[in-house]
């Protein structure tokens, strides 16, 4: 008889195994992997200290900026204040943050290794924008707008006009969006986060000093006429265009942009 004594297992301890606990993933083609990728991006705005830093620089900017003129100046429209500097500094936000979205992870050889994965570039692309779209829309959109409520009843005594503001708000988010979809689409033709940035600061801007040079049918094609039209639907005024032609023009705006990107990033070698 050997030496070794035999090593008894408890079949009671044995770790457990259930089938349930897996999925099996069928998704093919362009969106594969999108899904797991979504829940990383939007992982890394909601599960760190992301979304706080975010929070909290919007409310600085924008609302602080809204109760200040608010409180010095009471003949200052405060929708106008609230719409002007949101919809600008909102634009400046996402291209900051954004800017190494895509260059960062070329630059770390992180994009590589996602991409070495059963995922799809389309997916890689797509998770960004769908989770930074996300992440601005309810920090530099809805909750900025709720705040901008809160504050013009205490300061002023009066909230306003639900229906037009939210319209506005509307016009808002497609402003954000073209610039995000910018942003993230420069960050597949460059290596380096500068001309990614100078580009995107740079359509801002000037869009504030040839926005009103140029004549309105061309700025009614770009995202440069979206701040007046939402002060005016924020009024009820009328508006020199119509708002579903600058609505579709800056849809099919972005969608070029992202067809571009995704173009741009299937011969990217990494």
């Amino acid at each position: 008889m050997s030496g070794h004594s035999a090593t008894s297992v408890d079949p009671a301890a044995e770790t457990t195994w259930d089938p349930g606990e897996l999925r099996l993933v069928t998704t093919g083609g362009w969106r594969r992997g999108l899904l797991p990728l979504l829940r990383k991006e939007l992982g890394q705005w909601w599960g760190t200290r992301q979304w706080v830093i975010q929070a909290l620089t919007a409310l600085a900017v924008i609302n602080g900026i809204v109760a200040l003129v608010m409180a010095s100046d009471p003949s200052e429209d405060p929708v106008i204040v609230f719409a002007q500097a949101g919809m600008i500094t909102s634009a400046l936000a996402v291209i900051v943050t954004a800017q190494g979205a895509v260059v960062g992870e070329k630059q770390r050889g992180t994009a590589a290794w996602v991409l070495s994965k059963p995922v799809s570039r389309p997916s890689f692309l797509l998770a960004k924008l769908v989770s930074y779209g996300i992440g601005f829309g309810t920090l530099w959109l809805l909750l900025p707008w709720a705040v901008f409520n809160l504050e013009s009843r205490l300061i002023l005594g009066k909230a306003p006009a639900a229906l037009p503001l939210l319209e506005a708000m509307g016009l808002w988010g497609l402003h954000l969006l073209v610039y995000l979809s910018l942003v993230l689409a420069l960050g597949t033709f460059f290596s380096s986060r500068g001309p990614v940035a100078a580009i995107g600061i740079g359509v801002v801007l000037a869009g504030q000093f040839l926005g009103d040079l140029l004549p309105i049918s061309v700025t009614t094609l770009s995202p440069w006429l979206l701040p007046d039209l939402a002060n005016a639907v924020a009024h009820g005024q009328d508006v020199p265009v119509s708002i579903m032609t600058a609505v579709v023009a800056n849809l099919v705006l972005v969608l070029a942009v992202t067809t571009a990107a995704l173009w741009r990033f299937a011969r990217e070698e990494l």
